[in-house]
């Protein structure tokens, strides 16, 4: 059992290291793969970084629409609050 594992593993060594049957032409599909995944690399990067300069944009722009809400809320004074009548008569019939 050994031996025949040791034949076969010997015989697929001399056909992988042959290589007078390998082709050099490896085509353009693989040159536009390559670019391609370059250019995902830069972009996820270049996200990235603008994810991290726009937050504290974020933040400023957050803190001033709470500060315009909370200013808005207290320059207007609220309605009185009006009691139905006809249900508080109602009641105490």
């Amino acid at each position: 059992m050994l031996y025949r594992f040791s034949t076969i593993s010997l015989l697929l060594a001399l056909v992988l290291l042959d290589s007078s049957s390998a082709h050099a032409y490896i085509g353009p599909i693989i040159i536009i793969g390559a670019v391609g995944t370059m250019f995902g690399w830069i972009a996820a990067i270049g996200v990235a970084v603008l994810i991290v300069l726009s937050y504290p944009i974020y933040l400023l722009y957050r803190r001033k629409r709470n500060r315009k809400k909370s200013k808005s809320e207290t320059d207007v004074p609220t309605p009185p609050t009006e009691t139905n009548e006809t249900t508080e008569t109602t009641i105490s019939q």
